[in-house]
């Protein structure tokens, strides 16, 4: 057991026993006179306080973090603060969390909303980016685990709401600003970066009261940011493949001239799933195609602004207006070696217990590649609502609000790949990094006997790329640019009626309706590069070419930058060599932009022989099957009846309510466009042709329309003062990621050359599904809560969800407009399934401040959680596991060593602990979380990917100088934790990314 959780259950116990002792000696003492004194609580004591309160008076099931003061909520960003929450975690990427899942359900299955409205995304999903919203500029955060009638709907897994700070209820005059340091020691270890970043914030809070117009009150903060978050990084690719050495009765297959997964007897015979029971299963394994070894520089720069007005005319009217900007522009100068094919006449293989490839020697082409990235994404928010009591009884509020998000990431990428194949071996016996090691001839490695020296690679020359090292093959020399682009704007109105009735049941009743407008527009599919020669568009250009691979070769590569790459974890990446004096973990690096210049020649020449790099842009007319353009107009209505009565001898609290949501969508896509030509048979039949129409697309529109009702009812039973039994049953809706609706078409033209029915011209049609409706669940909670105190409270939560959330492939039946004829087709593309999952889960937490101990240590305090979730849902590995036709009938088994995902983000266990201690002008805190093994699937990749158990620990301290200004010092993932990723087997990496802890020092000046 760490020490840390030592010291969690040493907390723990004094919690449960100290009480009663305090309780005892305070009867043993001799009080003479009462006296009342008021304390002031301060820190985190205070901001664990309001957060508790959040929890306790909000009438759905709830956890939340909230600030004691204005910019103070614990964490270094906003996405940490979220993580913080009881049964939130996040996935890891750079050292910082994103993608929130909350109780073991993934992101795509939950919400987030910003002051109660839906926010935009610029990513591939409908998952919010919370980095754009500083937690120095916002208030609190609200987890919501049950629904109810008046929230937004679309979160299956829950909902996040983050609230911005109202001036006037907050109440007093602040000017704030922090300038703050950052040092990031992965970025120190690149030659040429001192590691240093800077962050700065300001913020100021007034009210004026009584001004003629009423109280106004008003809060503006801006921050701003430049660090960098680099990775360090070993990666396999997405493309797994399975392969054998030995036949199901024991005879050895002799190693094969080509790739492992082809069978020596049978050229061109994979090992599968068909015919798996041909091989000796002990000696099946899985490997990746590819590995990837990869240094690169990062820059991130942010900015951001929230702004509101509170003003309020009369008693009667509360408005209040807020405004969003953020802007975060960052770049990446990736310089990756490639193992290209780590699957090519492969030989002394060591397979693992999980058919893992553990050793291997065999055959490769090298690969450098330069890859330089750019992102800029914007977002704007702003909202009014408007609040009014048109009497005693009845309230009435109408909020409208309006929000955009921008996303451009464009890159620049080149690579030059060696002529010819070069002998290695690869290990993964040790650690959690594969050892890379170049052989001679003879596929011997250096030490070993019978080794000659003869023939092994050198990574770190760049002549190791040239044709003369190479046999006299010419290097092949590729470059590209991509490009992704979306827009995504939601408009909304919202209209609220409350009505107090007060019969002795129902407290109130309220009703009201929302209509919003979505619109995204995303282009991710623009791969362009010019031939130098023709001039023509291509989606990437290759030439195999001595001189102009010589001339990158004496120009675009760069010396070795990082003397302590990958240094944070156990084992060597790339073996150095002592008789040829090439070090470890170093290879020769090449530049993307230069060689992206230099292959495409469309800049200017230079006196030396070589171009300058200019930008060739996207396509004239960017138009294609994988754009989309979609509309999603949603109609909420609802009625909810507030509960306040006894019930059986107790007060019981909560709501009962319905929501009904009518859902409207309008994709538009492109295909390619194409002529029907015709002909006369012999026979006096008409033959049909379809050629295509260069340079022309054309357009498809799809609507579709659903209606959902979602009642919920929540419940609580007060047991006492202190103790509360909460429960909740409610349906719950998410819709699929707009992404997915698109209605771009890629038609497959059939080649049969007689054709006399217009109806066998397609042989076959891609897309994705614009008719897919929102995806159900039926919940049941219930929650056991106790507050014996503002400082302390224990609750223990048991929670059920059956939904469906599975894809399958299904077959569409479009009709399709050729030429102005109407062709009835077939569209391949995936749905939901009906097949049911279920999900149970308990979670338990606890929140203590001991303030009943003797001086210092009556400022020490604690929150732990845990979160445990069971569930039956299955999603095969596309590669390995088991296949189903369209009717969710099985057609093919997969590999029994081979089990199914579970949801994506889905984590059986999530454990989070902090302790606080403010002691006089000191305030330290300590966060530890870990996470067990869960689903991350990535776009393209059919094999299942899982991000392996991790645990990370986060630290603050503060030092309050007086009562104007304070230090503070924090650091990010103190355990230098890299994420570790893995695909086919769970000893087959597919990622090991490694970004180092990141130090803060801050000044924070308040007045």
């Amino acid at each position: 057991m760490s020490s840390l959780n030592k010291a969690i259950l040493s907390a723990l116990f004094v919690s449960a026993v100290a009480p009663a002792q305090a309780q005892e000696a305070t009867d043993n003492d001799e009080v003479n006179e009462e006296v009342t004194e008021t304390i002031q609580v301060t820190g985190m004591r205070a901001t664990m306080t309001r957060s508790l309160s959040e929890k306790k008076n909000t009438v759905a099931i709830v956890d939340a973090m909230a600030a004691a003061d204005f910019g103070e909520l614990p964490g270094l960003s906003l996405s940490d603060v979220i993580e913080n929450i009881t049964s939130v975690s996040g996935h890891r990427g750079k050292g910082s969390a994103s993608e929130m899942s909350i109780r073991g359900l993934g992101p795509f299955l939950g919400f987030a909303t910003f002051n109660q409205r839906t926010v935009t995304s610029a990513g591939a999903s409908r998952a919010v980016n919370f980095k754009k919203f500083p937690s120095e500029l916002s208030d609190k955060v609200v987890v919501y685990k049950s629904q109810q009638a008046d929230l937004i709907e679309g979160g299956v897994a829950g909902t996040i709401n983050v609230d911005p700070l109202k001036a006037l209820d907050y109440g007093k005059s602040l000017i704030q600003a922090e300038i703050e340091g950052v040092y990031n020691s992965h970025t120190a270890r690149q030659d040429g970066y001192s590691g240093l970043g800077h962050e700065f914030s300001i913020s100021y809070v007034d009210q004026y009261r009584n001004t003629g117009m009423g109280d106004i009150g008003v809060s503006v903060g801006y921050k701003e940011s430049d660090s960098s978050n680099p990775e360090e990084s070993v990666l396999s690719s997405s493309s797994m493949y399975s392969c054998a050495t030995r036949l199901a009765d024991g005879t050895p297959l002799t190693p094969f001239s080509n790739d492992c997964e082809d069978d020596d007897r049978n050229p061109g015979v994979a090992v599968d799933r068909s015919n798996i029971d041909q091989y000796d299963l002990s000696s099946v394994y899985l490997t990746p195609s590819s590995y990837t070894f990869r240094n690169q520089e990062e820059e991130d720069e942010r900015q951001a602004f929230v702004g509101t007005l509170q003003w309020q005319p009369s008693g009667d009217w509360d408005i209040h207006v807020d405004v969003e900007y953020s802007n975060n522009f960052y770049f990446e100068d990736r310089h990756d070696l490639l193992l290209t094919s780590a699957r090519r006449e492969l030989d002394d293989q060591i397979v693992g217990q999980d058919h893992a490839l553990l050793y291997a020697t065999g055959k490769a082409k090298m690969e450098a590649q330069g890859y330089y990235r750019e992102e800029d994404e914007t977002y704007n928010g702003s909202g009014i609502n408007i609040e009014h009591y048109v009497n005693d009884s009845l309230r009435v509020e109408l909020d409208l609000s309006y929000s955009k998000s921008y996303r451009n990431r464009t890159s620049w990428k080149s690579r030059v790949v060696t002529g010819d194949y070069w002998n290695y071996s690869l290990d993964l016996r040790g650690e959690r990094l594969p050892t890379l090691t170049f052989l001679d001839e003879n596929r011997k490695a250096e030490g070993e006997a019978g080794y000659t020296g003869v023939g092994v690679f050198d990574p770190t020359s760049a002549e190791s790329w040239s044709t003369s090292y190479n046999n006299g093959r010419a290097t092949r020399n590729r470059y590209e640019r991509e490009m992704e682009e979306r827009f995504d704007r939601i408009k909304a109105v919202k209209f609220d009626a409350e009505y107090i009735v007060d019969n002795g049941f129902i407290s109130t009743v309220k009703a009201g309706v929302r209509y919003s407008e979505e619109s995204l527009y995303s282009d991710n599919d623009d791969d362009r590069a010019i031939d130098p020669t023709t001039g023509e568009d291509t989606s990437e250009y290759r030439v195999d070419d001595e001189a102009l691979g010589n001339l990158l070769i004496a120009n675009c590569f760069k010396d070795w930058s990082n003397p302590e790459w990958m240094s944070s974890e156990d084992g060597v990446a790339i073996a150095g060599n002592s008789g040829k004096e090439t070090p470890a973990n170093q290879w020769a690096q090449f530049d993307g932009r230069c060689g992206f210049a230099n292959i495409s020649q469309q800049g200017e020449l230079q006196p030396d022989g070589t171009y300058s790099f200019v930008d060739i842009g996207p396509y004239e007319d960017r138009r294609s099957a994988g754009d989309d353009l979609i509309d999603e107009n949603i109609l909420a209505v609802y009625a909810m009846s507030n509960i306040n009565t006894s019930l059986f001898g107790y007060d019981v609290t909560g709501n009962v309510g319905v929501r009904v949501v009518e859902t409207s969508i309008e994709s538009t896509g492109y295909a390619g466009s194409y002529e029907i030509v015709t002909s006369l048979n012999d026979d006096g039949t008409t033959n049909y042709k379809m050629e295509t129409n260069e340079g022309e697309v054309d357009v498809y529109v799809r609507d579709n329309k659903s209606t959902r009702v979602l009642p919920s009812a929540n419940i609580t039973f007060h047991l006492d003062n202190d103790v509360m039994l909460r429960g909740a049953l409610y349906k719950a809706m998410s819709r699929p990621n707009l992404q997915d609706l698109g209605a771009g078409r890629v038609i497959q033209v059939s080649d049969d050359n007689d054709i006399t029915d217009p109806a066998d011209l397609i042989r076959r049609v891609d897309g994705d599904n614009p008719y897919m409706d929102p995806l159900m669940s039926s919940n049941a909670d219930v929650s056991l809560e106790w507050y014996p105190s503002e400082d302390m409270y224990v609750s223990a939560a048991y929670y059920f969800k059956k939904f469906s959330a599975n894809f399958r492939g299904v077959e569409l039946n479009e009709t399709l407009n050729i030429d102005g004829q109407d062709i009835p087709a077939i569209v391949n593309s995936f749905t939901y399934t009906d097949d049911p999952a279920y999900l149970r889960g308990i979670e338990l937490s606890y929140q203590h401040n001991y303030a009943f101990l003797p001086e210092p240590f009556n400022g020490l305090g604690t929150k732990v959680s845990y979160n445990y979730a069971s569930s039956s849902f299955e999603n095969e590995d596309g590669e390995f596991g088991d296949v189903y036709n369209v009717d969710g009938e099985l057609e093919q088994e997969g590999y029994d060593f081979i089990d199914p995902a579970n949801v994506f983000g889905f984590s059986k266990h999530v454990f989070s602990g902090s302790v606080y201690w403010d002691i006089g002008d000191f305030e330290f805190r300590v966060l530890y979380k870990s996470r067990s093994k869960y689903f991350q699937p990535n776009s393209g990749a059919r094999a299942n990917r899982y991000v392996e158990p991790f645990e990370y620990v986060d630290a603050t301290a503060k030092y309050k100088i007086n009562k104007n200004f304070s230090l503070y010092f924090k650091a990010q993932n103190v355990l230098d934790e890299a994420q570790y990723m893995t695909r086919g087997t769970q000893t087959t990496p597919t990622l090991i990314s490694s970004s180092g802890p990141k130090y803060f020092l801050s000044l924070k000046a308040k007045f």
